[in-house]
C-alpha cells in the first residue's frame, strides 16, 4: 500500500492526503465507497446512503460517534465529496493497469492549535487503518460480511506511558515487541492469553499504535490504537474478523476488553 499525510497549510487550515493502490476494479472501488452495506465491511459499523448530490452518508462507530455528511459531487467511478460540520472530504479515483488509484483529500483541520494537531495526526493515523481495512477487504475478504470486537479503556496515563504498557512484554504479547514490529515483516508472538498469533505487520506508527494481520483468525486484522489528548486518552483494540464465528469474535473482545482493564485502568 502507498499512502501519504501531508499536513499542508493555508488560510488557517490543513490538508490531509493520503493515495493508495487497489487490486480491484473502479466499480468495486466505488461501491465500497458508495454501498452502505459495503462501508460497514471496512469503515464504520454502520452506514446509510443516499446516493447522489445533495445526498447525505450517515456513518456511526456507536452513539457517542456518528454524523452525517451532504454529498456534494456524485460522478460514479471518478469522483465523490461530501462535507460534515468538520471538514471536506473528498475521494478522487482512476484506473490504472488494471488496478485502482484512489486518493482521500480531508481539508477543514484549524491549525497552531493542540486540540486541532491531535485531530489531525488522530484523523491521519486512523485513515491509515480504514484504507488498509478497504484493501484488506478487496483484496483479501471480496464478498465476506466483516465482524467487529472493538474493546476500549480510558486511562490517565500519559500517551507515551501507554505506548510502553502497550509493548511491554507480557501485558498482551510476550517478547520484544519493538524488535518484532517491523512493517512488511512476518510476526509470530505469544499473546497474554496463551495463544499464538502470527502473520504480518502492517503499519507501525510509535506513541499511535500498530496493526497486525492475524493468520490463526482467518486472515483478520488487528489494530491497536492510542487516542484523545493528554489527559483524554483512551486505548483501543480493534479486531476484524472475517469468516469468524461471532462467538468467537464476542469472545475475543471480553478477554482483550478484560486484559484492557487490567493494563491500563487507573
Amino acid at each position: 500500500m502507498t499512502e501519504a499525510a501531508k499536513p499542508e497549510k493555508s488560510k488557517g487550515e490543513t490538508k490531509l492526503e493520503k493515495v493508495i493502490e487497489l487490486n480491484a476494479s473502479v466499480d468495486e472501488v466505488w461501491k465500497a465507497l458508495t454501498d452502505s452495506k459495503e462501508l460497514a465491511n471496512w469503515f464504520p459499523l454502520e452506514a446509510r446512503v443516499t446516493p447522489g448530490k445533495g445526498g447525505k452518508v450517515f456513518l456511526s462507530w456507536g452513539p457517542d460517534c456518528e454524523g452525517e455528511s451532504e454529498i456534494l459531487e456524485w460522478e460514479p467511478g471518478k469522483r465523490l465529496s461530501g462535507k460534515d460540520p468538520f471538514s471536506l472530504i473528498e475521494w478522487t479515483l482512476e484506473a490504472r493497469g488494471g488496478k485502482t488509484i484512489l486518493r482521500l483529500v480531508q481539508t477543514g483541520f484549524l491549525s497552531g492549535e493542540d486540540w486541532s494537531n491531535e485531530w489531525f495526526e488522530s484523523t491521519s493515523y486512523g485513515w491509515g487503518f480504514m484504507l488498509a481495512s478497504l484493501k484488506w477487504l478487496l483484496e483479501r475478504h471480496k464478498g465476506e460480511v466483516r465482524k467487529v470486537a472493538w474493546p476500549r479503556q480510558k486511562t490517565s496515563l500519559s500517551r507515551e506511558e501507554a505506548y510502553a504498557r502497550l509493548l511491554k512484554p507480557g501485558n498482551f504479547f510476550s517478547g520484544d515487541l519493538a524488535a518484532v514490529l517491523r512493517e512488511g515483516q512476518k510476526y509470530s508472538l505469544q499473546t497474554f492469553s496463551e495463544g499464538t498469533f502470527s502473520g504480518q505487520v502492517e503499519f507501525v506508527r510509535p506513541l499511535r499504535g500498530f496493526c497486525v494481520t492475524v493468520e490463526e483468525l482467518n486472515d483478520a486484522l488487528l489494530w491497536f490504537t492510542i487516542e484523545g489528548a493528554p489527559g483524554q486518552i483512551e486505548v483501543q483494540v480493534w479486531l476484524s474478523a472475517f469468516g469468524v464465528a461471532q462467538t468467537e469474535v464476542d469472545k475475543f473482545g471480553a478477554m482483550w476488553g478484560e486484559q484492557l482493564k487490567r493494563v491500563f485502568a487507573s
